[in-house]
């Protein structure tokens, strides 16, 4: 049978099988603590039901791999549960998003991206490399000399009453938010014409020049002037990546804003990390000491700890949000949506599960490896991981609250295009 014309049927079927079977073996290890002989020889015969199911299901999917297609929803199912068969740790029907978490140093069953795949995995490889960059000495010198980091501390002090579960450094990075967006980036829809200063419309999109590619723009937005008697043609380059320049304009969206605030919570000290978003947005998530969590900063909206901002407030569809720093990188979708197991899950066809999580593992230990970090450091680094999957799967309980607020930056007709206002 040609690879594609299998019918997604087959994979939808074995996968329940093999899932029928995980449950089984679940009552059947419930149900006795202390396991007789029979029990024990009931218990092989199930193992040895699961690995023939799962090889059946590796043979479909490694023809499906040739044909270089696109999964199907039924195909990413069986594709999960096959590898949580094939794993070691796979002793007990737990979910298979649990096993892979216990599970994740033993990738080897698990294949790299497909060609199909390959563009998808891209997009992180650019990103990362370009957050690798934030740690340059002298980019952060130059952080560190445009903010009032004293005035910072003095106002973290005399607000300490105002948010009793905050300490001293939540505050400052709360203040840090507000002088970002209030005093230090503007935020640009159209840019002002460049000669008299008048309202410009969009004229499309052009090759940076080779002094706006070497400071770093990768593409440049045209304006023409709506004044009658001015003609002139306003170029505004877009910075990806953490060019130097963005101390000098200070404006942008929302990338340039998150690079630039990313780096000054970097330069302060505080452990931060990049967040990307493939519906098209970026933010910034600080590490609170004080609460042992990730916090959420959006500085476009100067919006501090309201992860849910952007799903119920702004009405936004997301499927994959990584978050990126010299440390790590982490898959954290589930910190912004709201019944990730039963909804966007689905919308999740990109690439593999299994294989996505492996390919942000290798990457992030890659990040780590760079780093020349005392054994001290690597243990507080994975003990903060081990934290995080706690939150992630919400082994501490829900505490997000729902959000309501619209999108603030951006114009209306811009941020509605986007899907960013209800």
């Amino acid at each position: 049978m040609n690879p594609q014309d299998h019918d997604p049927q087959q994979f939808q079927d074995l996968a329940q099988q093999l899932a029928r079977q995980f449950v089984t073996m679940r009552q059947q290890r419930t149900n006795n603590a202390t396991p007789s002989q029979s029990t024990n020889e009931s218990a092989n015969a199930g193992t040895s039901e699961i690995t023939n199911l799962a090889k059946q299901l590796g043979g479909l999917l490694n023809a499906r791999e040739t044909s270089k297609h696109a999964p199907t929803q039924e195909e990413n199912d069986a594709f999960r549960i096959t590898t949580a068969a094939s794993m070691p740790s796979a002793t007990s029907a737990t979910s298979t998003i649990e096993v892979a978490g216990s599970a994740a140093h033993d990738f080897d069953s698990i294949p790299d991206p497909s060609m199909y795949e390959a563009d998808f995995v891209n997009i992180f490889k650019g990103i990362n490399a370009s957050v690798l960059r934030f740690e340059e000495r002298e980019l952060l010198d130059l952080a560190s000399d445009q903010m009032p980091i004293g005035r910072f501390f003095e106002e973290a002090e005399a607000m300490a009453d105002e948010f009793p579960d905050d300490n001293i450094d939540d505050i400052v990075i709360r203040r840090l938010l507000h002088w970002f967006k209030n005093e230090y980036f503007t935020w640009v829809n159209q840019p002002p014409c460049t000669r008299c200063e008048a309202s410009t419309t969009s004229i499309g999109g052009v090759a940076p020049s080779a002094q706006e590619r070497l400071q770093g723009a990768g593409m440049v937005e045209t304006y023409k002037c709506t004044a009658p008697d001015c003609h002139q043609i306003t170029r505004f380059p877009r910075y990806g990546g953490m060019p130097k320049i963005l101390f000098e304009t200070r404006r942008g969206r929302c990338g340039e804003w998150a690079n630039c605030f990313t780096v000054c919570c970097r330069a302060l000290g505080y452990k931060a990390r990049f967040v990307h978003d493939t519906t098209d947005h970026v933010w910034t998530e600080v590490w609170s000491e004080h609460k042992g969590r990730w916090i959420h900063c959006d500085s476009c909206e100067a919006a501090y700890d309201q992860p849910l901002l952007y799903t119920t407030g702004w009405g936004k569809t997301l499927s994959y949000c990584v978050s990126f720093s010299a440390e790590e990188v982490v898959d954290v979708t589930r910190r912004y949506t709201v019944d990730y197991d039963t909804v966007v899950v689905k919308r999740r066809r990109s690439i593999r599960e299994l294989v996505f999580e492996k390919f942000l593992h290798r990457l992030s230990e890659s990040n780590l490896s760079l780093l020349d970090l005392k054994p001290e450091e690597v243990l507080a680094i994975r003990q903060r991981q081990a934290l995080e999957r706690d939150d992630l799967y919400g082994k501490n309980g829900d505490c997000r609250a729902i959000e309501t607020k619209d999108r603030q930056s951006g114009s209306d007709e811009w941020t509605k295009a986007r899907g960013e206002r209800k």
